[in-house]
């Protein structure tokens, strides 16, 4: 009995790993896509022109939209310094997050001037379409999220 309560404990321990469910890139349509990817570079190259466009409450969830001027400069340049000038990035990997954070998480390889490490841009999609998130880092094949 012992034994078969160890197994049992055992079992209940690796099932409650979290992981995480890729969805297919494939599926999910090229519209959505360059939706997705639209937004990215246009949040990215507006550190290269300095030109900061206010995020519309259409488009993004109310805590994106209060993301101020003085942030994304903030922010922009910290990525310069780091990386350089961004000059693309590449879709590698959806994250369905639905269950736990209501949203699918984009992973794109970025390239920058400066590619000292290989870099990641994540944007978050929430279920109602808005984005919810955007973030930049050092790229991990395996997905984990940031804390």
């Amino acid at each position: 009995m012992k034994h078969f309560l160890c197994v049992f404990l055992l079992v209940l321990l690796v099932s409650c790993k979290t992981s995480y469910r890729k969805i297919a890139v494939s599926s999910i349509s090229e519209n959505e896509k360059q939706r997705v990817y639209s937004f990215g570079q246009r949040i990215f190259e507006t550190c290269k022109t300095g030109e900061f466009i206010q995020l519309s409450k259409k488009e993004v969830t109310d805590g994106l939209a209060k993301l101020s001027l003085e942030e994304m400069q903030k922010a922009c340049d910290v990525l310069d310094k780091r990386n350089g000038k961004f000059i693309d990035m590449e879709l590698v990997e959806i994250i369905d997050d639905t269950f736990v954070g209501k949203s699918l998480i984009y992973r794109y390889k970025a390239n920058f001037e400066k590619n000292d490490f290989l870099n990641e841009i994540r944007i978050w999609v929430n279920t109602d379409g808005k984005f919810s998130g955007i973030i930049f880092g050092e790229w991990k094949d395996e997905y984990l999220p940031y804390k």
